[in-house]
Parts: C-alpha cells; sequence; structure tokens
C-alpha cells in the first residue's frame, strides 16, 4: 500500500510534535527529581560526622557516590538523543563487589535473604566505564531479589574472579530459575517474565556489556534458580589502579 506524500509529511509533523513534548517533559521530570536528591545529599553530608563517630563514615561516602550517579544518569536520559561516549576508567572488581553488597545489605535483611559475597585472591582492575558496569550488576541484584520473593530459603551469590585469564562477575540465587523458552527470549526487548515488568531491563544489560567489549550469559532451569556471568577478555584488565 503506498502512502501519499502529503500524509508521510504529516506524520512527520506529528512525531517531531511528539518528540518535542517528550524533551519538554524529561526536562522537567528531571528537575523534579533533581529538587529532593540535592536535599538528601546535604542531609547525608550534615550526617557524616555523626556516621564517623560510629566508624560508618563510608556509608555516607556510598551513598553520596550513588546520588550522584543518580543525577548522571539524569544527564544521559537528557542526552539520550546524543551519541554517549562514557569515559573508561580503572575499575576495581573486589571494590565493586563490596559496594553492591553493601548497597543491598539493607534490603537483603528486610527480605530475609541470605547475601554472601567473594572476592578475587589478586584483586581484578578492569578499564571500562564503571557506572555503566554498576548499572548492569544493580539490575541483575534486582531480579534476584524479586525470584527469591516466594522461596523458603534465601540466598544471593555475588562474586568477582578471573576464569581461564577472564575477569568475571557471577550473581546467584536460589529462586524460581527459568523455562527454557524464557531464557531463549531473556534479552528480547519488550519480553518480561513479570506481570509488571517493562521487559527492557536485560536486553539494556546486555547491549551495555557488550559495548563495554565483554559478554553475559544466563544458566537457570525451573526450581533451581538462576547464574547470570558477566565476562571480560584480559585486553580489558589492567594490573594496577
Amino acid at each position: 500500500m503506498m502512502v501519499a506524500p502529503l500524509q508521510v509529511c504529516k506524520l512527520a509533523a506529528l512525531d517531531m510534535a511528539h518528540r518535542q513534548h517528550l524533551e519538554k517533559l524529561a526536562v522537567s521530570i528531571a528537575h523534579e527529581i533533581r529538587n529532593p536528591l540535592t536535599t538528601i545529599k546535604g542531609f547525608i553530608q550534615l550526617l557524616k560526622p555523626d556516621l564517623k563517630e560510629i566508624g560508618k563514615e563510608y556509608y555516607a561516602d556510598v551513598m553520596i557516590e550513588e546520588l550522584d550517579r543518580v543525577n548522571q544518569i539524569i544527564n544521559e536520559f537528557l542526552d539520550a538523543g546524543k551519541p554517549q561516549h562514557p569515559l573508561a576508567q580503572k575499575t576495581s572488581l573486589n571494590k565493586l563487589i563490596k559496594e553492591m553488597a553493601m548497597l543491598y545489605e539493607g534490603e537483603a535483611i528486610l527480605r530475609n535473604i541470605r547475601l554472601s559475597t567473594s572476592t578475587a585472591d589478586d584483586d581484578v582492575v578492569l578499564n571500562i566505564p564503571t557506572n555503566q558496569l554498576k548499572q548492569v550488576i544493580m539490575n541483575l541484584m534486582k531480579n534476584a531479589m524479586e525470584a527469591i520473593d516466594d522461596q523458603h530459603e534465601r540466598e544471593i551469590y555475588l562474586s568477582a574472579s578471573v576464569q581461564n585469564e577472564f575477569a568475571t562477575i557471577v550473581i546467584k540465587d536460589n529462586g524460581c530459575g527459568m523455562s527454557e523458552e524464557a531464557r531463549a527470549m531473556l534479552y528480547i526487548p519488550f519480553f518480561s517474565t513479570k506481570e509488571k515488568g517493562t521487559g527492557l531491563g536485560l536486553s539494556v544489560c546486555k547491549e551495555i556489556i557488550e559495548r563495554l567489549g565483554g559478554s553475559i550469559h544466563v544458566d537457570s532451569s525451573q526450581g533451581k534458580g538462576t547464574i547470570f556471568t558477566i565476562s571480560f577478555p584480559p585486553t580489558l584488565i589492567v594490573n594496577k589502579l
């Protein structure tokens, strides 16, 4: 069926108007989110001396760092239409695993989850954009916690190691697992096994990891939990921070 040139022009105009509306909406939402973030960051800085007295100053540092990361995500969201070239930096996997465990420690306690970690004997340092790797791990941790909600004994294992010269991160849970059909469609955008899921999380995770030069693999079966393995080649490993 041929579409008349006039109709094409009308559709293009509608698309442009829709995009402009979304851009204005995005700026407005970003502004509304940034205001409370600034307030929260201010109060954390005020509480930092009190946390230092009880040896928990590091908690404040991590919270401030995560608030800055949220602000960066907002900036990236606003610049979504522009080409993105995040800067690579030296990233300690051992440090990253410890930070992720601490970030989810409170939620794990509330959900009655046993959260255990393991780090490499010799720290693994990668030359990659740290925040993008964090985004992937946090998405996988969120999925793991949701997958074990119905389990009596809830366990999540997070580790960093070197396997066959590849830097490896593992996120393992003992949750409901996935069927063969679900695994086959796992990284397809908008596919989700969750009632309220968007189906974008894992497809974005895969895209990010591959863009960073790594790979992501899943091993899962129904009733036996899920293991996500992220691997980076030796070419991305640097010796020291």
